[in-house]
């Protein structure tokens, strides 16, 4: 399965292999070609391969195109809400203020604080780190149900979509599911639910920037070998598209090379068996393949046996014997009765009586012409009898039998001839069989011994028909018996040839893909050793500028450290891979993991992977942290504190703790955070209640200063409107941003709106109305601590407080409440 990948990460990735491509005069533009297309993926590789069809392998050619990703959107979470799932039973809501700021979720071990992350990490990404890599994470898996409540079982997330508004993911277990086979589905404000949540685009983004981080999946990067971090890196830098390029030319370069490898091999052992025939067509083929390009139609031809002329030597002769051919004996027989039949008819009339017949039929018609011209008359001839009418019709008759005697006669002895034609062509169907060398034939002479009886005909029609009668049965049994012999030598023959024959198809059918292939192999080994030789160069330029941000968070986190981290490189390839981290500990150079503390190597997982998190291409709005704090000493916890806060200007950074120290650290930095607090009662029954958010610590800053005797009036005076100030806009900021975001408004677009409220009263009108040069004078108006709180936050700031200060800290408090309660 190829790694998932980022389009935007992997353009800018694109472009700067192009560049150093294209930079490279070594490489022709096909090789160019085929490093882009593999870096962008397998299918973008084969249609560069096969750009002419007609010259790839068919293994080269596929057909499917993968189906368009649909664009990740980006989001904002408005609520976590859980019920049946890890150690909530009843269902419980986790709400969040769905806008940049910093969101710490704390509770003891056991509270259910890590259920609602662990049911925010499944809802999002599928699955949960806990789960699938821990060493116990078959009784993760077979826990997950809620002891108390299993049933429902059910997770829903809150999300506001940019360009979308409220959306809810939802997962449902039905009562025997298991925990891999949930019901997903994801329902915009508005809309039908759509099945799975592929809708959102996140399957790539999820593994690219890992907007959820937990203790076990930072403290895993460390302790389970040095290929894990580097896999780690690679994937959510998107630098495993330069190992997905590799392995995908790789995997072509072996597809490209198979036809060749296979046709050598087959050519091999085909030489050699072809060298150890004595069949004619073997030496032919041998000398046929032996070539340095064989013309492989000349050898498909031999192969199957294609024959035109008597050139193919013994097999055209054997073939000849085997094909010939006398007259069946029915058509023999049948001559014979025929020609018999004439020869008797003829018999039965003589040449003589034929030609006395004529004679006196001449003289008849002679005196048939005297008659009519003298009627009446004598006889001329016997001076008996009269020629009169009676004389010439007696004649007359006579003559009609005659002629009818002579034409009889006539047509008897042209049917003669005609018979004995018929039998002497039959005679002369049948052909003689010449020797074959190198073969012997053992009745080849007896068959021509009995042609040469055959041909040797009597003249006589009656000889003729006896003649062959006689010789017929010895023709036809030295035939059948040639031919059965001639047809067995011809089978002993293909039964050797047969299976060399088969393998010179086999041969051919594959030589041919191969020449198809070739062209590409040369193409694929070039851009594959350049894509190896460019590897790490592409591998660490990509990787700088996120090595220059964790430096930057580092210097941050390191708090007392004495380890300065310096260069971080990714080094090697397959099992050799590893991260190089280079450190300095009081100016003496080493190797960072070597000399960091367990709370120190957590802090660099979070410098590494928290820059990719809070990218700017990264679609998820949010960064959700687990218990990051657990193995650092309090110094790096503030250090930890002031990286969070920078990162809540642009982010919405929610962190899972149950450390005090966290709470604590934000309140003594003064670090704008909205703390809720997750409390467990009986029968997993849990509890979300909003500890301080920061327009609510401002006002209970604003009590403390009131109510502080230690604190001097001319103090309270000036600081106190400050405060007020701060919760009022503080509290509006909260209202407007989450308003904002739930109806998909841009993020960017919001901050620009933000930014034009310059004035207190334009900050509320943003957050109620939606324009800073609304009017909320009705607002104020409908209450007296609103216009209290409002003046003194306005022209107060100027004047100072000029009432009571613990008053204006009441009034402040229900104006902050009314405003929250507006969202």
């Amino acid at each position: 399965m190829e790694n998932v990948s980022d389009p935007h990460a992997d353009q800018q990735l694109v472009g700067v292999v192009l560049e150093m491509a294209d930079a490279d005069d070594k490489l022709d533009e096909e090789t160019k070609l085929l490093i882009l297309a593999a870096l962008e993926g397998s299918d973008q590789l084969r249609a560069a391969l096969a750009t002419d069809t007609t010259g790839i392998p068919q293994q080269l050619r596929h057909p499917h195109v993968a189906p368009r990703e649909t664009e990740p959107v980006g989001a904002f979470l408005d609520s976590v809400s859980v019920a049946g799932f890890r150690g909530i039973g009843r269902k419980a809501v986790l709400p969040l203020h769905p806008a940049p700021g910093l969101t710490v979720v704390s509770g003891r071990n056991g509270s259910g604080k890590s259920s609602f992350s662990e049911a925010l990490e499944y809802a999002v990404s599928g699955n949960s780190y806990r789960w699938k890599n821990k060493r116990n994470a078959t009784v993760w898996e077979s826990s997950w149900r809620n002891l108390h409540r299993p049933s429902p079982c059910e997770i829903r997330i809150g999300l506001a979509v940019e360009g979308a508004g409220v959306t809810t993911v939802g997962v449902d277990w039905p009562t025997d599911a298991a925990l891999h086979e949930p019901i997903t589905w994801v329902q915009r404000l508005g809309e039908k639910r759509s099945e799975g949540t592929e809708s959102l685009g996140w399957q790539a983004a999820v593994e690219l920037y890992r907007p959820i981080l937990s203790y076990d999946e930072l403290g895993g990067l460390f302790d389970e070998g040095p290929s894990v971090l580097y896999d780690a890196l690679a994937k959510v830098l998107g630098l495993e598209q330069i190992a997905d390029a590799d392995k995908r030319l790789a995997d072509e370069l072996k597809l490209c090379k198979e036809p060749r490898t296979e046709a050598s091999g087959l050519i091999r052992n085909l030489k050699v068996a072809l060298a150890q025939s004595n069949d004619e067509r073997a030496a032919a083929a041998l000398t046929r393949v032996k070539k340095r390009t064989a013309d492989l139609d000349a050898v498909t031809q031999l192969a199957i046996g294609a024959r035109t002329s008597a050139a193919d030597g013994v097999l055209y002769d054997l073939r000849r014997i085997a094909a010939l051919s006398i007259p069946s004996p029915e058509a023999v027989q049948s001559a014979v009765v025929v020609l018999r039949a004439k020869v008797a008819e003829v018999a039965d009339s003589s040449d003589d009586a034929l030609q006395a017949s004529e004679r006196k039929a001449h003289l008849l018609e002679l005196a048939l012409d005297y008659q009519r011209d003298h009627r009446g008359v004598e006889c001329p001839l016997c001076g008996v009898g009269s020629l009169d009418d009676d004389w010439r019709d007696r004649v007359q008759s006579e003559l009609d039998a005659a002629s009818a005697r002579i034409k009889k006669y006539r047509l008897v002895q042209t049917e003669l001839r005609t018979a004995r034609a018929t039998l002497i062509d039959l005679i002369n169907k049948v052909s003689d069989a010449s020797p074959i060398p190198t073969v012997t034939l053992e009745s080849l002479q007896t068959y021509r011994d009995a042609v040469e009886a055959w041909i040797n005909v009597p003249g006589n029609g009656g000889q003729l028909a006896d003649h062959v009668e006689h010789n017929y049965s010895a023709l036809a049994d030295a035939l059948g018996k040639l031919r059965q012999e001639a047809e067995s030598e011809l089978a002993d023959r293909e039964d050797k040839w047969a299976p060399l024959a088969a393998s010179l198809i086999a041969w051919v059918s594959k030589e041919r893909e191969a020449r198809h292939a070739d062209p590409f192999v040369k193409s694929l080994e070039t851009a594959r050793k350049w894509m190896k030789s460019n590897a790490a160069m592409l591998r660490n330029q990509r990787l700088q500028p996120i090595a220059s941000h964790a430096a930057h968070i580092w210097g941050a986190l390191r708090q007392e450290s004495n380890v300065d981290l310096g260069a971080i490189k990714l080094d090697g390839t397959g099992t050799q891979r590893r991260v190089v981290l280079e450190a300095e500990v009081d100016g003496a150079p080493a190797g960072a993991l070597g000399v960091m503390s367990q709370g120190e190597l957590h802090g660099l997982a979070l410098a590494l992977f928290l820059p990719r998190a809070a990218s700017a291409d990264s679609p998820f709005r949010f960064i959700v942290l687990d218990d990051p704090i657990q193995a650092m000493d309090p110094s790096k916890v503030d250090g930890f504190v002031r990286v969070i806060e920078e990162l809540a200007q642009t982010r919405q950074v929610i962190v899972f703790s149950h450390d005090d120290r966290l709470a604590s650290s934000i309140r003594q930095l003064g670090v704008e955070a909205r703390i809720l607090e997750v409390t467990r009662g009986a029968a997993s029954t849990v509890t979300v209640a909003d500890a301080v958010n920061p327009a609510q610590r401002f006002v209970h800053d604003a009590f403390a200063i009131a109510k502080d005797p230690n604190v001097p009036d001319a103090m309270k005076r000036r600081v106190l409107p400050g405060l007020c100030r701060l919760a009022i806009e503080a509290a509006a900021r909260q209202v407007f941003y989450a308003k904002r975001h739930r109806t998909g408004a841009r993020r960017e677009h919001t901050e620009e709106l933000w930014s034009q409220a310059r004035t207190v009263p334009a900050s509320v009108a943003l957050a109620l109305r939606g324009d800073p040069s609304a009017d909320i004078s009705s607002w104020r108006s409908q209450s007296p601590s609103r216009r209290a709180a409002m003046g003194i936050a306005g022209g107060g700031v100027h004047d100072g407080l000029r009432g009571d200060a613990l008053d204006a800290a009441h009034d402040l408090k229900r104006t902050v409440a009314d405003l929250l309660d507006a969202k």
